[in-house]
């Protein structure tokens, strides 16, 4: 009884243990499944992503949050970058680093974000005034199995399923004050297996990088390549292939994603007329959200165009197309203007020119009886030959005016290019090389007549004075005053020099800053009562003012005022103030 007793609680601890056992193998097999299913639970960046419900976020919501970051961090102090982004995927051989793919190309999509004037982000729908923050969702699907890999421990038929590379690209805003040349990424890569039968997803990894670049300099971002916490991603595949991720390819493959962006400029491209179906296609680009007028303009009448775009467009690439058909043959004009939301102001405005020229098609001719034959002078001609050698003289001479026209328009480029630099070089001086002449006042030189000449950048000029010391006040000297204007030319004089030089101009020529020296000799006559006082001296004369030309750049009239101390050499007397003013003729 008691060995019957002891078989009977056996079986039952078995039991027990067995039950135990098959749920604990069942919830592991829930866990494991839900794991192989779920985006994982370690992140690259955001740390706060491990929250449950940010799971299903996407990656528009990753990019709203980060935007959100930087705006709590700075406030309203931000300015969007607005970029024109590339990225292409490559993928290697890991053992040997040979280009095993060549490059996939993202297809990036410009979005944009703007915050409400409560501060809660939305997604732009309206066209507004204020910038939106720009930022590009795009991917790349590429095969899973190559077949000319031989590498990958199970072979996969290519068509069973494919590898999907997504990418979110955030230019991150920068400080309105900010002097840096970088440009700040914010970058959410997301990697699924698709079936190539159905439209069956399997999204299993999700990471973030941060990094600063400076445009222009392309970038390669080596995509993660490790089980994050010793995971691995078993992928069922339709045909009942099993595929483990990291063993079976990751750890096969390096996988880089070269990414390169620039800072927009409002661009307008080369007009592209096709041949055959007189389709006429403008490229342009925006660089800030603004009015875009685009209109086609026919030089017989340049009052009234035709508008192509008139709207309000987002920081983009765009194609402007219009049906040239029932229009003639001849020259026209586009152009595009972009201005400010709500001022108006002229951000940007050219206009190029395109030729439309219908294709002219010859047939091969055949003689089909004498008729065809002229007879001229008494000598026979072939009518077919005459129309042949005058369609080589019609395109001969068709190209020496393509040519002439090409060589007028660099000539006349190259005339705008001496011409701006003419311009430039007069902007920053107040005239070319010149002499000038005019009259002037201060206290060293008296009324005085000058002679000078100035030159270019750095403007000197040089500058001789003769003048008459009519004043209250000559310095150092003793002298008699002039009773009256007749003994004008009794009062003491001054004979001087004065250098001068002027670093820059500003608005366009009319003002600059000089520096200057003066140095000055002068003599008074004796007399009775001023016999044994100082009858002549030597002037040292710094000084600091402006020159300027109130017609601007180009005109021959200047004026100059300047303000310094006077030192007489070799005199035991403090320096005086001394403010001179000049006008004068250039010639």
């Amino acid at each position: 009884m008691k060995k019957g007793q002891k078989i009977e609680q056996l079986i039952i601890a078995a039991s027990t243990v067995s039950v135990l056992v098959a749920f604990v193998m069942f919830f592991s097999t829930l866990t494991f499944a839900q794991s192989s299913q779920d985006t994982p639970l370690k992140y690259d960046a955001p740390a706060h992503a491990q929250k449950t419900e940010e799971y299903i976020k996407s990656i528009d919501d990753l990019m709203h949050d980060r935007l959100e970051t930087e705006r709590e961090k700075y406030g309203p102090n931000l300015a969007p970058e607005l970029l024109k982004v590339e990225a292409n995927y490559i993928r290697t051989d890991a053992p040997t680093g040979e280009i095993v793919m060549h490059e996939a190309t993202f297809h990036l999509e410009p979005r944009y974000m703007s915050f409400s004037a409560e501060g809660r982000e939305k997604t732009d729908t309206v066209k507004t005034s204020p910038q939106s923050v720009m930022y590009f969702v795009g991917s790349a699907r590429t095969p899973l199995a190559l077949p000319l890999v031989s590498n990958l421990s199970k072979v996969l038929s290519g068509d069973e399923a494919s590898y999907t590379v997504s990418l979110g690209i955030l230019p991150l805003p920068k400080l309105k004050d900010s002097k840096s040349d970088s440009i700040r990424y914010y970058v959410i890569i997301e990697r699924a297996i698709e079936s190539n039968r159905s439209e069956s997803e399997k999204k299993f990894e999700r990471y973030a990088k941060e990094f600063s670049a400076l445009p222009g300099d392309p970038l390669r971002l080596r995509l993660e390549n490790t089980p994050p916490d010793k995971q691995t991603y078993i992928f069922k595949i339709e045909d009942n292939e099993v595929l483990n991720f990291y063993e079976d390819f990751a750890r096969h493959f390096k996988e880089d994603i070269i990414l390169n962006g620039e800072r927009l400029k409002y661009i307008l491209g080369k007009a592209d007329l096709s041949m055959q179906s007189s389709r006429l296609s403008i490229p342009y680009t925006v660089a800030r959200t603004s009015a875009i007028k685009v209109d086609l303009i026919s030089i017989v009448d340049p009052a009234h165009p035709l508008t192509l775009i008139d709207s309000v467009m987002r920081p983009a690439d765009y194609l402007a197309e219009h049906d040239m058909k029932p229009y003639p043959n001849g020259t026209y004009q586009y152009r595009i203007t972009a201005k400010e939301i709500g001022s108006g102001k002229i951000l940007y405005d050219e206009t190029k020119s395109f030729e439309k020229k219908s294709p002219m098609l010859v047939g091969n001719g055949m003689s089909i009886a004498n008729a065809d034959t002229l007879e001229v002078g008494g000598r026979k001609e072939s009518a077919q030959k005459v129309l042949q050698n005058l369609n080589l003289a019609k395109t001969i001479a068709e190209t020496k005016v393509v040519q002439l026209t090409a060589t007028l328009s660099n000539v006349r480029s190259d005339n705008d290019e001496l011409k701006k630099k003419v311009e430039a070089t007069q902007g920053n001086v107040i005239a070319g090389l010149r002499f000038r002449a005019g009259g002037g006042l201060g206290n060293s030189t008296g009324y005085n007549l000058m002679l000078g000449v100035e030159s270019n950048v750095p403007s000197f000029t040089l500058d001789l004075s003769y003048g008459l010391l009519y004043s209250s006040s000559v310095p150092y000297l003793a002298y008699d005053a002039p009773q009256n204007f007749s003994q004008l030319f009794t009062s003491p004089k001054s004979l001087g020099l004065q250098i001068g030089w002027s670093p820059r101009s500003f608005v366009n020529g009319a003002i600059q800053p000089v520096i200057r020296l003066g140095y000055y000799g002068i003599y008074s006559a004796q007399t009775a009562s001023t016999k044994g006082g100082i009858h002549s001296a030597t002037l040292l004369a710094p000084s600091i003012g402006i020159m300027t030309t109130p017609g601007g750049a180009g005109s021959s009239v200047g004026a100059d005022l300047t303000v310094g101390p006077i030192f007489g050499l070799g005199i035991p007397a403090p320096a005086q103030f001394d403010v001179q003013v000049k006008v004068y003729v250039r010639f």
